[in-house]
C-alpha cells in the first residue's frame, strides 16, 4: 500500500510539472498562446520587458480594464528598461557640461519647412524675374553696341547666294524664261519696253542694245541679292551673339542667386539650430534638476521597534526628532536632517551627558556585505573652489566750510564738498581674469559772491578681460568710457557751457598684453586701440574745442596705448595710488598724443576719517587753449599741459 501511494504521488507530481508551462504563456497579436518552460526564462527582466512591450504594441486585442493603470505600468517599464535615475542624472550633467557635444539636435538647411521666414530668400518666381531681367539687360546693352561680323563668315554665307552667272548674255537670253529667275525676267522686260529704238535700227543693233541692257540688269540684280543676303547674315550673326551672351549672363546670374539662397538658408539654419539647442539644453537642465530633486523615503527603526519615516532629497527638508534605544531601553534624543538624496545627518540633542566605563558590555554584530548594482556609476567628489567673484567699493565725502561775519580782515563765507564713489568687481578663475571698475567723482564750491560752482566732475567705467599666456602675462582686451555728469562753465561765465554729459565723452577699446606680476601692479600694452570722442550736443557745446570738425559729433582715432596701475602701502595707514596712460595716434605718429597721469595719497586718520591729496596732469592735443597778444586779442590756439590738485579731509566707508 505504501509503495502504491508513492507511485500515485509521483504520477501527480509529473502531471503538475507538465501543467506548469501552461501558466507561463506568451501573448501574440493573433491571440494564440505558446507554452514557455521555466528553463527558457533565463533573464526575468528581459522576458518581463518583452512581454509588456508586446502587450502595449499589440493590435488592440488586449486592453486595460482601468485606463488609469497605464501611466503607472509604463512608468515601471521605463524604470526597469533604463538606467537608474542617479546614473541618468550623472550622464545628463556630463552631456550638458561637455564642450565636445555642442549640438544635441540638428536639421539640414533644405529641411526648413517654411522658407518665407528666411530674410532675403528668393522663391522661384522672383528668381526667374531677376534672371530674365539680367538676360534682357545684357541683350539691350549688346543691341546698343557695335558687333563686328567676321569677313570669313560673310564670305562663306554670300558664296551660297543664287546670283546670275557671268555667262554669254546671248546664250542666256535664249530660253531666258526657263533658266533665269522670274523677278529678273520681269525687270528686264519692263526695262526693254521703256527703251526707244531708232526707226532705222538694224537687227544687229537691236541685239547689241538688248545684250547691254541684259548685262546692266544682271549686275543690278546680283548687287541687290548680295546686299539683301549680306544684311540678313549680319542680322543673324548679331542675334546669335546677343542670344548666346545674354543666356550665359542669365545662367551665371541664376547660379549666383541659387548659391546666395543656399548661403542664406545655411546661415539662417545655423542660427535656428543654435537657438533650438540652447532651448533644449535649458529644458534638459530643468528636467535634470527636477529629477535630481526627487525624494527617497528612508525608514528608521530603533531597538524598541519604534519606526519613523523620512524623505531625503537634494533640496531642503524639515528635520525630525527621534529617540535611539539600547538593549537596556535607555533613550537618547537625536535630530535627523536631510543630507541629500539617500543621506541623513544625525545630531545628538544638547544636554546629553556621556559616561565612559572602564569595562563595557560588548556585542559582536556581523554585517553582510552586498555588492553594489553594476549600473550605478562611481561619483568622484570634487574640490569646491571658493567663489571667483570679489565685489567691493569705497566712498569718501569731504567738506570744507568758512563762515565770516563782520570780519575786519576781509574775505567771504564759503562751502565746498567732494564726493568720491568707486566700485570694483573682479573675477578670477584658473587662467581667466576679469576686472571691472566704475568711479564717480563730483566736487562743488559755493561762495556768497560767485554762487555755486563745480570744481571736479568725473564718471568713468573700465572693464578688462585677460587670459593667461605665460607667467605674469595675459592676453587682454579692455573697454574704457569717460565723461562728466553736470554742465561745466568757464567761470564766471555761467551762461555758455563748455562741457556737459556726453559732451565730450571718450570711448576707448584696446587689445593687447597685460603684465601683472602681482595684484597691486600692472602694465597694459595695446598696439590695437580705437578711441572715439563724442560731442552729442553740438548746439550748446562747440565740438572744435575737443578736436572735432564743426558740426561733427564724433571723432575716431586709431592708435596705441600704454597704461600703468600701481597700488602701494608706504607705511601703515598711508596708501599711494597712481594711474598713468599714454595714447599715440597712428595718423600722426609721435606728433599727436594724450597723457593722463593721476596720483592719490590717502592718510587714514581713523577708521572713518581720512585725508586725501589728489593730483592730475593731463595733455590732450585735441583740446586747444587761446593764445592772446599783449592787447588781449586771440591770435592762435594750442594744446597745453593741464594740472589739477585737490586736498580734502572727510569721511570714508567701505562695503
Amino acid at each position: 500500500m505504501v509503495f502504491k501511494k508513492y507511485i500515485y504521488l509521483l504520477i501527480i507530481s509529473l502531471f503538475c510539472i507538465g501543467l506548469y508551462p501552461l501558466s507561463a504563456s506568451d501573448f501574440s497579436t493573433s491571440g494564440n498562446r505558446k507554452s514557455r518552460s521555466p528553463g527558457a526564462i533565463k533573464d526575468s527582466l528581459s522576458w518581463s520587458l518583452s512581454l509588456m512591450k508586446r502587450v502595449f504594441s499589440g493590435s488592440g486585442e488586449w486592453y486595460m480594464t482601468n485606463p488609469s493603470f497605464q501611466k503607472g505600468i509604463k512608468g515601471v517599464v521605463n524604470y526597469a528598461e533604463n538606467d537608474p535615475i542617479d546614473t541618468v542624472i550623472v550622464k545628463m550633467n556630463q552631456y550638458l557640461k561637455s564642450d565636445s557635444i555642442p549640438r544635441i539636435f540638428y536639421r539640414k538647411a533644405e529641411n526648413i519647412p517654411d522658407k518665407r521666414v528666411v530674410p532675403g530668400y528668393l522663391f522661384s518666381e522672383e528668381l526667374d524675374r531677376l534672371v530674365e531681367g539680367r538676360r534682357k539687360a545684357v541683350a539691350d546693352s549688346l543691341r546698343r553696341s557695335l558687333i563686328v561680323v567676321p569677313e570669313s563668315y560673310l564670305s562663306e554665307g554670300l558664296s551660297r547666294v543664287p546670283v546670275i552667272s557671268d555667262e554669254n548674255p546671248t546664250q542666256m537670253m535664249s530660253g531666258m524664261e526657263k533658266r533665269l529667275p522670274e523677278r529678273f525676267i520681269s525687270k528686264f522686260n519692263q526695262s526693254w519696253e521703256m527703251v526707244k529704238l531708232p526707226a532705222n535700227a538694224t537687227a544687229a543693233e537691236i541685239d547689241t542694245m538688248r545684250m547691254k541692257l541684259f548685262i546692266s540688269i544682271r549686275q543690278s540684280y546680283n548687287d541687290s541679292i548680295l546686299f539683301s543676303h549680306r544684311d540678313s547674315l549680319m542680322q543673324s550673326y548679331r542675334e546669335n551673339i546677343i542670344s548666346q551672351n545674354s543666356n550665359d549672363a542669365a545662367s551665371r546670374r541664376k547660379d549666383y542667386l541659387l548659391n546666395k539662397n543656399r548661403e542664406l538658408l545655411n546661415t539662417f539654419n545655423e542660427a535656428e539650430v543654435s537657438k533650438v539647442n540652447d532651448s533644449i539644453r535649458v529644458a534638459l537642465r530643468f528636467l535634470t534638476e527636477r529629477a535630481a530633486g526627487d525624494s527617497s523615503l528612508v525608514t528608521i527603526t530603533n531597538l524598541s521597534g519604534l519606526q519613523t519615516k523620512m524623505w531625503t532629497a537634494n533640496q531642503p527638508r524639515k528635520p525630525i526628532r527621534f529617540f535611539l534605544k539600547n538593549e537596556q531601553n535607555d533613550s537618547v534624543g537625536v535630530v535627523l536632517s536631510n543630507n541629500g538624496k539617500g543621506g541623513i545627518r544625525m545630531v545628538i540633542d544638547d544636554g546629553v551627558k556621556f559616561m565612559r566605563f572602564t569595562e563595557t558590555q560588548k556585542k559582536e554584530i556581523t554585517f553582510k556585505t552586498k555588492k553594489p548594482d553594476s549600473n550605478l556609476q562611481q561619483i568622484n567628489l570634487k574640490h569646491v573652489d571658493p567663489l571667483p567673484w570679489k565685489l567691493f567699493g569705497t566712498g569718501t565725502v569731504g567738506f570744507t566750510q568758512t563762515s565770516l561775519s563782520n570780519w575786519a580782515k576781509g574775505g567771504e563765507s564759503s562751502f565746498s564738498m567732494l564726493l568720491i564713489e568707486k566700485y570694483i568687481a573682479n573675477y578670477s578663475k584658473k587662467k581667466l581674469k576679469w576686472e571691472s571698475m566704475a568711479e564717480f567723482r563730483l566736487g562743488i564750491f559755493k561762495s556768497q559772491t560767485r554762487g555755486l560752482e563745480k570744481n571736479d566732475d568725473k564718471f568713468e567705467f573700465q572693464s578688462r578681460v585677460g587670459y593667461a599666456a605665460s607667467k605674469n602675462w595675459y592676453y587682454s582686451g579692455e573697454t574704457n568710457f569717460r565723461t562728466q555728469i553736470a554742465k561745466g562753465y568757464k567761470y564766471p561765465d555761467k551762461d555758455n557751457p563748455i562741457s556737459m554729459f556726453m559732451a565730450p565723452a571718450y570711448l576707448t577699446t584696446s587689445l593687447g598684453m597685460d603684465y601683472k606680476p602681482n595684484k597691486n601692479f600692472s602694465v597694459f600694452l595695446s598696439p590695437f586701440t580705437s578711441k572715439i570722442t563724442f560731442v552729442n550736443d553740438t548746439a550748446l557745446i562747440d565740438p572744435t574745442h575737443y578736436g572735432l570738425d564743426p558740426g561733427k559729433r564724433r571723432l575716431w582715432e586709431p592708435g596705441a596705448i600704454v597704461k600703468l596701475n600701481w597700488h602701494h602701502v608706504l607705511i601703515e595707514d598711508v596708501i599711494y595710488d597712481t594711474r598713468a596712460e599714454i595714447f599715440n595716434n597712428y595718423r600722426y605718429p609721435f606728433q599727436k598724443f594724450n597723457v593722463d597721469w593721476e596720483q592719490t595719497l590717502v592718510l587714514q586718520v581713523s577708521r572713518r576719517i581720512s585725508t586725501r591729496i589728489n593730483t592730475q596732469l593731463v595733455y590732450d592735443y585735441n583740446v586747444k587753449f587761446p593764445i592772446k597778444d599783449a592787447n588781449g586779442v586771440e591770435v592762435a590756439q594750442k594744446a597745453k599741459w593741464q594740472f589739477k590738485e585737490l586736498f580734502t579731509v572727510g569721511f570714508n566707508y567701505k562695503f
